[in-house]
């Protein structure tokens, strides 16, 4: 099962992530979305993060954005590439800009679908894509405010190791993607 970090923007959700990912020491795979002045940019989570045209995904204008589906087009496969037994995805963060992208949002639809464990980062907005998202049956919602963001993290933590200690013995180990 995959968890969902579900909370408003500032609510701490890619900083209880981090966090979790710190003391699971695990090797990181995934991505993670930048704003940059009035650019939003995907990045592997791993990589040096290099703005580019290539992974540009997001225009901010004054009150809303804009998404540059090309982007999350290019990026979508990405999302389904092998990852190593042991590791932990991150998918940090979705929002509604996504949902320009039907290759994307059938990316990540899939990979919830598949083996875990996947970190994700879930605005609260209504949008038929984070919905489906937030109401997928291989994932679990955690729901983060900045009341209970610190409390959450030994919730979120064990929760985690409780996923690596089931998707271990469904692999029968940990060193290598299928067995």
């Amino acid at each position: 099962m995959n968890v969902l970090i579900v909370g408003a923007r500032g609510a701490g959700k890619t900083t209880l992530i981090r966090r979790v990912l710190e003391s699971l020491g695990r090797p990181v795979s995934g991505f993670e979305t930048e704003k940059e002045g009035d650019q939003v940019h995907i990045y592997d989570a791993v990589a040096e993060h290099v703005p580019t045209e290539e992974n540009l995904v997001g225009l901010c204008g004054e009150t809303r954005g804009f998404p540059v589906k090309e982007g999350f087009d290019r990026y979508a496969p990405r999302i389904l590439a092998p990852v190593k037994a042991g590791s932990v995805m991150i998918m940090d963060e979705l929002g509604y800009l996504e949902s320009s992208s039907e290759l994307f949002c059938r990316a990540v639809l899939e990979r919830l679908g598949g083996r875990g464990p996947v970190i994700t980062a879930v605005k609260d907005r209504d949008t038929a894509f984070l919905s489906s998202v937030r109401s997928h049956p291989g994932c679990r919602c955690f729901f983060i405010t900045e009341e209970n963001r610190d409390a959450l993290y030994e919730e979120v933590l064990d929760f985690v190791k409780k996923q690596f200690q089931t998707t271990v013995r469904s692999w029968g180990g940990l060193d290598g993607e299928k067995h």
